[in-house]
């Protein structure tokens, strides 16, 4: 029974680790890129060019993240202007159909992030 137990556990805590491990960028890009696709009706050109776009700035906000030297509220201007270089960037790719559908994707992450409670600051 013990040892029933103990492997049981070790199954649990080895799927923990597993789950708890950060997806990569390019899992992240490529996932981003087939939500917008369904979202925006993007071409197989458009999809490849967008996926440039979206890894460049995927990379760029882990390496921030990754960052340890800088300030909170540094690091939160740089957040927004890697999103503004991303939303610049990929509006110049799509057409002018699709730019207003685009700007609806802005506005939810937008909202999404001011539902996000405040960090709290260490001291």
């Amino acid at each position: 029974m013990k040892k029933l137990f103990l492997a049981v556990s070790a199954v649990l805590f080895s799927l923990t680790l597993t789950f708890a491990q950060e997806v990569n960028p390019e899992e992240k890009a490529k996932a981003t890129v087939t939500e917008w696709t369904q979202q925006l009706n993007l071409t197989d050109d458009q999809q490849a060019q967008i996926y440039t776009v979206v890894l460049e700035h995927k990379k760029a906000k882990l390496a921030l993240k990754a960052d340890t030297t800088a300030a909170a509220d540094a690091k939160a201007t740089q957040f927004e202007a890697l999103n503004a270089d991303l939303d610049k960037k990929v509006s110049d790719l799509l057409t002018d159909e699709q730019k207003p559908l685009y700007a609806k994707i802005v506005e939810a992450r937008a909202a999404k992030k001011a539902q996000m409670p405040e960090p709290k600051e260490v001291q």
